[in-house]
Order: structure tokens, then sequence, then C-alpha cells
């Protein structure tokens, strides 16, 4: 562990010092600045935990796995996994800030960490304690330029939620009407907390600081641009931090479902919002995931999943703009009654009819029009269980690394779409362990290489599907999604069928252009072949160039280790025999061999 020792603390504490010094937090003239001491503290803490978690990995994966065995050192991996997770934890329970928000981010990738680690991380979703109201409410009436008696008829100081960049309190807003008297209105009021530009500012500098100790390892570089991901991350943190964003926010999101009576966005009182503040009507329905209250009201917990379901494909792959947290506390259901519904044109089912709501659009993702058109290029061919479009989609939105074998990846997803395709979304997850490990078995090259590598644009979306995939789940176990997309992806694959004329004339052009040029191509064929200049060039498999480089590496190692015995037992005898300068070289030269064969 003598990484540790040899980065210090002073060290640490100077790069703390100087991303301090580059936060710079835009706040209002009369607001005191934050403690130069606090943010070089919370800086230092997180860059000592980011210093002793690179310093663990290299001294288990790196050096004690070439000494002791890959197999003792996997023995006791998820433990330490685990360990470090409650560590991450703790660390972010007491720093608050970014670091609560990256251990909620990770705690919703089930497609990335084992349960064990989400389990640890998951106490992070409600583990924000709330910041006392002499801190929070000079905010509102700094930011809004009058006493908080002057705007709301009545504030209550307990927020009703606490997050890590802001919290929530109820009021009643007094607003006037038409004919001049006064009009309560029931509204929440969010606020962020004192001077957290600049402790997220600090907490990002610090977290690029940990990445770029980590891209060092190449196999982390292989596999994910961690500079876009952490660049993807930082982009939606500080616009989070933005009230007037969020508030943009909702009106786009608004407007998207302007044609869809069943999707509701609370109303956002603009000449009440800034960036650090922003007043939203409040919502008074029934939480998504209240399985009582839906059945109280009538409700199918069913034709909810359904129209979740359908809203997402359409921000995803219609509007490109979608809300990246979608936990069950900002979604809510509005049951109504059928009178209003056929007035407001909501589509009644079986059960009673209702109005799905989202609120807090701080978090939102946005998809790039070619990524997109991947994206329903991937969900066509997920519908048509096409294996080989669902791959070449899958590569041009750059999930695999350039030497993966496609042929080899084609076949592993033919056989889970001629396995799962169909299958509820409960039946999938409980899939018995004979099962996995045949797949395991039959496809073991694909899990031992592991070709594929995490692309941009996705780091929000990815989760944004993880916890939607939860939710689905809870709340109807038999649901279908194959037969749910099944309808939507055929409307996809009718628009993409439509040709333009010009699209028509250059693949035209393109055919003419090479008929022309096969005849002088035919001639400098054959006439090289009478010749005997003919040339055949072969080019090796990329799984057959992986092999080659593991023989290469094989064979280093065993010189290496060869050379490191030899020198050592010579430097042993030329000791023993009283020629203890000769040995001394020896033992130099084989220690030498010792770190060369560990870099291997």
């Amino acid at each position: 562990m003598s990484v540790l020792t040899d980065f210090g603390l002073e060290r640490l504490r100077t790069l703390a010092e100087q991303q301090q010094q580059a936060a710079a937090p835009a706040r209002q003239a009369d607001e005191p600045p934050p403690d130069p001491r606090m943010l070089r503290t919370r800086a230092i803490k997180a860059l000592w935990f980011g210093a002793t978690m690179v310093a663990g990995f290299i001294w288990w994966e790196l050096i004690l796995s070439r000494i002791i065995g890959q197999a003792r050192v996997a023995q006791g991996r998820m433990e330490r996994f685990v360990k470090l997770a409650r560590d991450f934890r703790n660390l972010a329970v007491e720093l608050g800030g970014v670091w609560i928000k990256l251990g909620q981010f990770l705690s919703s990738r089930v497609d990335l960490l084992p349960p064990q680690v989400i389990a640890e991380l998951s106490g992070l979703q409600d583990a924000v304690p709330p910041a006392p109201a002499s801190a929070m409410l000079p905010v509102i009436e700094r930011e809004l330029g009058r006493p908080i008696e002057d705007i709301f008829e009545d504030f209550d100081p307990e927020p009703v939620a606490a997050a890590s960049f802001g919290q929530a309190y109820l009021a009643t807003l007094r607003t006037p009407s038409p004919n001049g008297q006064a009009m309560a209105k029931r509204v929440v009021v969010k606020v962020q907390r004192p001077h957290m530009q600049a402790i997220v500012n600090t907490d990002l500098r610090s977290l690029k600081t940990i990445a770029g100790w980590l891209k060092l390892y190449k196999p982390i570089r292989r596999r994910a641009n961690v500079d876009a991901l952490i660049r993807e991350f930082s982009e939606v943190v500080m616009q989070e931090l933005d009230y007037e964003q969020e508030a943009r926010n909702a009106q786009e999101f608004d407007r998207n479902f302007a044609r869809d009576a069943g999707v509701r966005v609370p109303k956002v009182y603009t000449e009440l919002t800034t960036r650090r503040v922003i007043v939203l009507k409040n919502v008074e329905d029934i939480k998504i995931l209240d399985f009582e209250g839906l059945e109280s009201a009538g409700v199918s917990r069913h034709e909810v999943a359904a129209k979740l379901f359908d809203t997402y494909l359409r921000q995803v792959f219609e509007h490109g703009f979608f809300h990246a947290d979608p936990h069950p506390g900002n979604l809510f259901v509005q049951p109504l009654d059928r009178a209003t519904a056929r007035a407001w044109k909501v589509p009644i089912g079986e059960g009673r009819p209702f109005r799905l709501t989202y609120v807090d659009f701080g978090m939102m993702g946005r998809i790039p029009p070619a990524f997109m058109h991947e994206l329903r290029e991937f969900i066509i061919a997920v519908s048509l269980k096409d294996a080989r479009r669902w791959t070449a989609a899958a590569q041009r939105m750059g999930f695999f690394l350039p030497e993966a074998d496609l042929s080899r990846v084609e076949q592993a997803v033919g056989a889970l779409f001629d396995r799962f395709w169909g299958t509820a979304v409960n039946d999938i997850s409980n899939v018995e362990f004979g099962e996995m490990y045949a797949f395991a078995t039959q496809f073991r090259d694909l899990l031992s290489d592991l070709p594929f590598q995490i692309p941009q644009n996705v780091l929000y979306l990815g989760r944004a599907a993880n916890i939607l995939a939860g939710m689905l789940t809870a709340l109807d176990p038999t649901f279908n999604p194959w037969k749910a997309i099944q309808p939507f992806a055929n409307g996809l694959a009718g628009q993409t069928t439509v040709r333009t004329l010009q699209d028509v004339l250059n693949e035209g052009a393109r055919l003419i252009r090479q008929t022309m040029q096969l005849p002088n191509q035919s001639e400098a064929f054959f006439s090289h072949a009478l010749n005997g200049q003919l040339e055949v060039r072969a080019q090796l498999s990329p799984k057959s160039t992986e092999d080659l480089r593991r023989i290469e590496a094989s064979v280093s190692r065993l010189t290496w280790a060869v050379a490191f015995a030899a020198l050592l037992v010579c430097g042993t005898l030329l000791t023993i025999n009283a020629m203890s300068g000769l040995g001394a070289v020896c033992f130099v030269l084989a220690a030498i061999a010792f770190v060369r064969l560990l870099l291997l």
C-alpha cells in the first residue's frame, strides 16, 4: 500500500486547494461566501477515498493476483466490493452534494453492479438529512427579493422532501384573481441549498481527478470513454443546479405531450422561478407505487404500467428528450371520473380512467438525431427477433470494441431471442441458475473476452431504463414488454421503409458507376493473374489475433520467470561462496526481472 504514503496528504491538500480556487460560484451579491476550509476539507476527503480505492485495486488485482493467483484473489473480491460500497456510502452521507447524486446513480445500475453492492448503495436514495429552515428560508427571500410572508399566505418550514441539491416545502400562494380578490393556491417551493454551486464545482473536480487515475488502467480505458462519461454526468448535474432550466424542461416536456391528455405536467410559476428557487403547483395525486391507493381508487395497475411504458417509448424514440430520473417519487397517478375523462379525451379502459403525472424535470436526457436513428433500428430488430440487425445497430452505437467477433455476438443474441422473446419481465428475472450456466458455457469465449464498451449518450438512458424496468415489474409482474412494444415498433418500421427520391437516385447512380467500372477491373484482374502478379492477402480473425497475443504474453511471462529464478539462484550461490559483489548484482537483476514479470 505504499502508493498511498508516496502520494501523501500534502499532495491531496494541494489538489484540493487548486480545485477550490478554480470553483468560482455564481451567487447573489448579498450571499455570504462559502468557507474555503469547508471546500478544501471535502476535496481532501474525496481525493483520499479515491486514492485508497485505486491503491487497493492495484494491490489486489495487479500485484497480489500475480503472486498468489487470480483464484485466491477472486475469493474475497465480493467482500472487498461490498466494503468499498459501504465506505463510499458513508462518505456520500457525510459530504452530500455530487457524491450523493453519484451514489444514487450507481445504485440504479443493476446492469453494471452486483446485487450486494446495489444493496449497500440503495440507502442513499433517502439518506439526505434536511438543512435547517434558518439556512434555507433566507435563500428564498434573497432570490425572490421579498419576504416570504409577502408572497405566501402560509409557508410550512418543515420540508416535505430533502434531496442532495435542494429541499421542497409546501406553501399557499396568494395570487390575485380577475375580479381583484385574493385567491390561494397550494404550491411546492423547491429551493437550492446554500453554496451548492461552489460545492458541486469542487466535487466535480475531485471526481475528474479520480477518473484520471482510473484511466491509467488499460481495460477501463478500452471499454469506456471515461472523459465523455464524466462530461455527460457533469452536464446533467450542472443543469440540475439551474431551476430556470428545469422550468424550461417542464414546459418542453409539456409541449411534447400536448396532444396526449393522459399525461400531466404541473404548472410552473415562472414569475417566481430563479436559478435557485422554483415554485410549482402542488400535486396531490396517488404515488405510482402506492398499490393500496391505486386499488382503492379503482385504477388498473396493468393500465398504469402500459401507459408508463408507452410514454417512455415516445420520449426516447419520437421526442429525443426524456425524463432521466423516473423514480417512484417523481411519478403520480391522477384518477378521473368517466365524465371528466370523456371531456378531456382521456382514454377509458377496463379500470378507472387516470392521468399520469410527471414531476421534477431537473434531470433530463437528450438523444442526438443520429443516435436516435440507431435506437430505432435497435427496437425494430428486437420486435422482429432479428439478431443480425440488432448487432449491426449496437455496433454503430459503439457498444462493441473494434476487435469484437460480431458473428459470435450475433449467435448469442439470437439464442437470447429464442429463449426470452415474448417472456414477461418477472419471468426473465427468475431464470434458473442451470439455464444461465448453460448459456455461459455455450458462449464462454464472449464472456471471457468481454468485447463490450460503454458508449456515449447512454449513461442516463441506461439508468432510466433500469429504474423503469423495476417499476414495471412492481406494477404488473405479468407485464409483457414484447407485446407492448410490437405496435410501436411496427410504426417505426413503416417510417424507415419510406425512402426519398434523392435516396433512390443516389443508389441508382452508385450502381451505374460500379457497372461501368466492372470491365476495366476484370481486365486488370486477369492480366495480373496471367503474368503471375496476382497477390493474395489474408488477415487473421480478431479471435485468432487475440489468441496469438495471449500466447506471446505467456511466452514472455515464462521467459522472465526463468530469468528471475536463474538470477536468484546464481545470486544465492555467489553470496554463499563469498562473492557478495557479483551476488548483489544478480539479486538486482533478479528484482528487475520480477518487476518486469509483474508488469506483463
